[in-house]
């Protein structure tokens, strides 16, 4: 296929629509409403937090499911079809909150493994895009998913304790589904129809090039390091009161004012890596993930420590988040029908990064409270994130085809 194939003209924001249906049912609903309306009734912490972990599962398996978008519908037809669903989901969460803990962590796993096909979906079409704007769009699409889904959530939260049920379950149902209509303002280019032998054949082969290539290999050392993973976003508010913070501005920091940040970060981060090596903006990001650490730690435990340390965490981690989805677009490349899988399987090895960070900083608390937490995230990432940069260093030296600068390779394309 010649660039011509690639989507122009697109507005990179349209990703960070795109990033709603199951960025807000996921995390919006799942992770921030559902939870507050079960302690509302009752519900113990221990148990709440296992529900949230049963039905996480999905996110790193995702994997397995994404062959559903590669077999079957267009990417736009099932970004429709899985909107709907997962809205349905979100809508029926929100009705069984007073009823059976068992059937609330089936309904939350269902909407995960829902949310999970959705980004594979768009990650396919991202995919598409130019080369030279694939930064932006990687930026925008994280926006929405950790940025605009928090404050949806927290606006779902504030919405719970003054509208009745049903009015709160419409309005969940319409900001998960109705962003989704934007994929109809993303062409797509239809692929061939093919027999069922030749399709599972040409699908296998797709996903071996993306497994067998060495960009890919390249790229895992990145996504499976420590290095801007965002464990401590799993944490921070449960480390407000070791810095003397108020709750009022844990919720709001953490919240609101963390999403917001975050959103920033990843559309600023977006936009660099279109300008700059992505895996030098990978570990350079990483270092400021790491400094805002250190500076938790080395800082009086003070409210004011507390409030720019986590907001300089917030923007950073979206800096890198930004960075992370670009240089997954960039070791895909264009596939033609293992797109989703494989953008599916380098997306899951940063949730396995996600996981263990966070335990890891949670035996830093154990053993050091807040101070050994913060120690535990700046030397790790600190550390890791100078090993990448000499990687990145060595990769642009040793593969310069592998390195090339997105704006410039595009200019050069354009010229030649």
């Amino acid at each position: 296929m010649t660039s011509a194939d690639h989507l122009k003209n697109i507005p990179p924001w349209l990703f960070c629509l795109l990033a709603l249906p199951s960025g807000v049912a996921g995390w919006g609903v799942g992770s921030l409403l559902i939870p507050y309306m079960l302690r509302k009734h009752g519900v113990a912490v221990d148990s709440i937090a296992a529900v949230l972990v049963i039905a996480s599962l999905p996110n790193v398996w995702s994997f397995l499911t994404s062959p559903v978008n590669d077999l079957g519908f267009s990417r736009r037809t099932s970004v429709l079809l899985f909107s709907a669903l997962i809205a349905f989901f979100g809508c029926a969460a929100i009705f069984c909150v007073d009823g059976s803990l068992a059937v609330m962590t089936v309904i939350l796993f269902a909407s995960r493994v829902i949310a999970t096909l959705i980004g594979s979906a768009v990650g396919a079409l991202m995919s598409t895009v130019e080369p030279s704007i694939r930064g932006r769009a990687a930026g925008w699409y994280q926006a929405g998913n950790i940025g605009v889904s928090a404050v949806m959530g927290g606006a779902l939260i504030w919405l719970s304790d003054r509208v009745p049920l049903p009015l709160l379950a419409l309005a969940a149902v319409a900001i998960i589904f109705v962003p989704s209509l934007v994929v109809l303002f993303i062409p797509e280019t239809p692929l061939p129809r093919l027999a069922p032998k030749l399709l599972f054949t040409a699908f296998f082969h797709d996903v071996w090039l993306v497994l067998s290539a060495r960009r890919t290999w390249l790229g895992l050392v990145f996504f499976l390091s420590p290095v801007g993973a965002g464990g401590l976003t799993h944490l921070i508010s449960s480390v407000g009161p070791d810095y003397h913070a108020s709750g009022d501005l844990v919720a709001l920091i953490t919240g609101a004012g963390g999403g917001v940040l975050m959103g920033i970060g990843c559309v600023l981060g977006g936009w660099v890596c279109d300008r700059v090596h992505r895996k030098t903006c990978y570990a350079v990001f990483g270092m400021f993930v790491a400094a805002s650490a250190a500076y938790l730690w080395l800082a009086p435990t003070t409210a004011f420590t507390y409030a720019i340390g986590d907001a300089a965490y917030s923007f950073s981690t979206g800096l890198t988040f930004a960075a992370y989805t670009g240089l997954i677009l960039e070791v895909l490349g264009r596939r033609h029908r293992g797109a989703a899988t494989g953008y599916a399987l380098l997306g899951s090895s940063g949730d396995v990064a996600l996981l263990y960070m966070t335990w890891l900083d949670g035996v830093g608390y154990r053993y050091g409270g807040a101070r050994g937490l913060m120690i535990t995230e700046t030397l790790l990432g600190g550390i890791g994130a100078i090993i990448l940069l000499l990687i990145a260093r060595h990769a642009m030296r040793c593969w310069p085809h592998l390195t090339d600068i997105p704006v410039l390779a595009a200019a050069k394309t354009a010229t030649a």
